[in-house]
This record gives structure tokens, sequence and C-alpha cells, in this order.
């Protein structure tokens, strides 16, 4: 007997089934078959909600975006330094419970740019408001004065953006942004 489920819901459980998948193997060795096929769904189900593989990549990049941003802002809203702050937020397994190697390997394909770069603005949506707070922190803490807002908006974009771009080189690991984060702070 087939179950009738709100279209909300049954879009949020073929996000999540594609999210195991894609952690699992990553979106490029993921079918829509089997993302329809973990829900017991229809194919044409799929395609009632998301027009391509693609958008699905979206839908679940943006879960994983939004999940890290409330995260972030609890982190920026609770007790520390900015440093203390910065090393929580910049956890391991926190980004590696949502970005995994699978998925990463295939935004950092050549012909998956664009998802990549809508991976960034995503993230850049959801951690900016957090990371931009943690700044003025840092800043207030160093100076003792209330920064100018423009200036750490700037400074946490060009930190942010540089980050992922060199991330997507492989030139940038979670290790690798605690310490540019720390010097960055000092200075």
């Amino acid at each position: 007997m087939r179950v009738v489920k709100k279209p909300e819901e049954r879009r949020a459980e073929m996000v999540c089934a594609a999210a195991k998948l894609f952690a699992q193997q990553g979106f490029v060795r993921t079918s829509v078959a089997e993302i329809v096929s973990a829900v017991d769904v229809a194919k044409g189900l799929f395609y009632y909600y998301f027009t391509t593989k693609d958008d699905m990549v979206k839908a679940v990049v943006e879960g994983y975006c939004s999940y890290l941003g409330a995260y972030a802002d609890a982190i920026a809203a609770g007790e520390g330094s900015a440093m203390q702050k910065l090393e929580r937020l910049l956890q391991p397994e926190v980004f590696h419970g949502c970005f995994t190697e699978p998925l990463v390997r295939d935004l950092c394909l050549p012909q998956h740019a664009a998802l990549y770069t809508d991976m960034c603005d995503r993230v850049y949506a959801h951690m900016s408001p957090a990371l931009c707070a943690i700044t003025a922190q840092a800043l207030r803490e160093r100076d003792g004065a209330e920064p100018d807002a423009d200036a750490v908006q700037r400074v946490t974009s060009v930190a942010l953006y540089g980050v992922l771009m060199t991330a997507r080189r492989g030139e940038m690991t979670l290790a690798g942004a605690r310490e540019a984060a720390r010097k960055l702070f000092e200075r």
C-alpha cells in the first residue's frame, strides 16, 4: 500500500537519502535511481521536486550549510575569546560530518565548478554572520574599541572566500585555516 506524505516531508526524505549516498560515494557515482530507491518512490517524483541531479546536490549542500550556520551562530553567541570560538568552530569532525571526502572530491572536479561556486555562496551566506561576530570580537579584544562594521565584513568576506578557493585547489586544510585565522586575529 502506498504511503501518502506531505510534499515537504517527501522532498526532505529524498534530500536526506541523497545526502547519505553522496557522503558515501559522492554525487557523481550516485544515480537518481539509487536516491528514489532509498525512499521507495517513483523516479518521476524526483523530477517533480528537482529538475536535475545538480538541483539535488544544491539541496543537500544547503542543508549542510544551514546546519553549519546554526552551529556557528551558537558558538559566536557563546562564551569564550574569539580565538576559542574559532577553534571550536573549526573542529574537523563538524565539517567532515557534512562535507565528506567523496562529496568534496566531486564538487572540486572542473566540470562541477558551478556547483562548487554555489556551495561557496551558500557557506558564505550561512557562516558569514557568525564569522563577522567572531572577527569583531577579536578586534575588540585586541584594540579595546568597537571595530568598523564594514571593515569587519570585508575582512571576513575575503578570508572566507580565500579559504574556500584555496581549499578547492587542495592547498588549504582545516588545520591551515585555523593557523591562518590565528595569524589574522593576531594582526
